[in-house]
């Protein structure tokens, strides 16, 4: 909902320290936050989708593949951690 500063991108994580034995060391760079509309996420979606239904032989951004793809990962997940992989 704020104006500014919606999303916040920092710069953090892990770096192999390269004078020592494998060891990696702890990275804390600086933050941006990028530019984004003042639109509604989900207005801009039903848009999306209403406008994909009414013309014919549009390809929507996300589709039914799409899906299947997410579901066929979010299961193999699921059930590799089910195993203890």
């Amino acid at each position: 909902m704020r104006i500014e500063g919606k999303l916040t991108a920092y710069d953090k994580g892990f770096d192999e320290d390269t004078q020592s034995w494998g060891e990696y060391i702890t990275r804390a760079g600086g933050s941006w936050a990028p530019r984004l509309g003042n639109t509604e996420p989900l207005r801009t979606e039903l848009e999306h989708f209403v406008s994909s239904v009414a013309t014919p032989g549009a390809t929507p951004r996300t589709d039914g593949r799409s899906g299947l793809r997410v579901v066929s990962v979010l299961s193999r997940l699921q059930e590799a951690l089910a195993s203890g992989r």
